[in-house]
């Protein structure tokens, strides 16, 4: 592959990284029991995880996903 079609694709490969980091986070939730959700309430995460997109994820992943 030739630098210009690697350079072509980039926004391609952040765009579906982005997208997949994103669904994981909207699966993972789903499957986080409410009662071990931190910092905000369920309602108010699915605002921002729907909303947030991947700044919402990462929201998720670090403030609100439940310590195992």
């Amino acid at each position: 592959m030739s630098d210009a079609a690697v350079v072509a694709m980039l926004p391609v490969l952040v765009l579906a990284g982005g997208l997949a980091f994103w669904a994981i986070s909207i699966l993972d939730f789903a499957r986080s029991d409410a009662r071990v959700v931190r910092t905000l309430p369920r309602d108010a995460w699915v605002v921002i995880l729907v909303l947030g997109s991947v700044v919402g994820a990462a929201a998720w992943w670090t403030f609100g996903r439940p310590r195992h």
